[in-house]
């Protein structure tokens, strides 16, 4: 149910097909729309586990050393972050953090521990005056279009310690929830074909909203 009676399920499926049907013209037409994600040679993704979600992820984390999360949003897995992977310090990256609203990381940032910390901003940026081989985590759950995960790709990885792990939030190539061509997979398996890291847990979402890991190659 909606608060509009004229928007029901019958007339969102009824935009669906007429969406499909222009969609099917113009593929036919020699038009390009999706945008899929590169093929992995095998040994990219050798020893890789299924997870059932991303916090079981998260208990797999190594405790106490210094993550990145980039994407905050209200804060409710800066939350889990904090509780889970017990990190020595926090490091909370957002274009605008005025979003944030989880009371635990709020107290966090106004006590003395000084163990959460936000970099308000354009979250490349942010990143790249960072020290150099700092991270142990870096989690990147930010802009979702293609070039926006390049480009916060292309900022974090000289920020990880050499035995440091990238996590990216959405790995997919199409938003089913928001009709939005999401660019994190296709971002995710380029950098893993071109360096040395390859996958070591794909966390599962009901919506195929997949979180996955990357890992150092040894």
């Amino acid at each position: 149910m909606t608060d509009n009676p004229e928007v029901t399920y019958e007339f969102v499926e009824q935009k669906r097909r007429a969406f499909a049907r222009t969609l099917k013209e113009f593929l036919g037409a020699g038009g390009r729309y999706h945008h899929p994600a590169v093929e992995l040679p095998s040994h990219k993704l050798e020893g890789c586990e299924v997870l059932v979600n991303r916090l079981a992820l998260l208990d797999r984390v190594k405790k106490g050393g210094v993550i990145a999360e980039v994407g905050v949003d209200r804060g409710d897995f800066s939350l889990e972050l904090l509780n889970r992977c017990e990190p020595v310090k926090l490091h909370l990256f957002d274009i605008d953090i005025d979003r944030l609203v989880d009371p635990t990381i709020l107290e966090e940032l106004a006590g003395e521990s000084k163990r959460v910390e936000t970099h308000v901003g354009d979250s490349g940026l942010n990143m790249s005056r960072m020290p150099d081989n700092y991270f142990d985590v870096i989690y990147i759950d930010g802009d979702h279009r293609y070039e926006g995960v390049i480009r916060d790709i292309e900022a974090s990885a000289p920020k990880l310690k050499t035995d440091g792990v990238f996590i990216f939030n959405d790995y997919a190539v199409w938003s089913p929830a928001s009709m939005f061509h999401c660019g994190v997979a296709r971002a995710v398996n380029e950098f893993c074909l071109k360096n040395p890291y390859k996958f070591r847990y794909l966390a599962l979402q009901p919506m195929m909203y997949n979180d996955v890991m990357l890992v150092p190659e040894t």
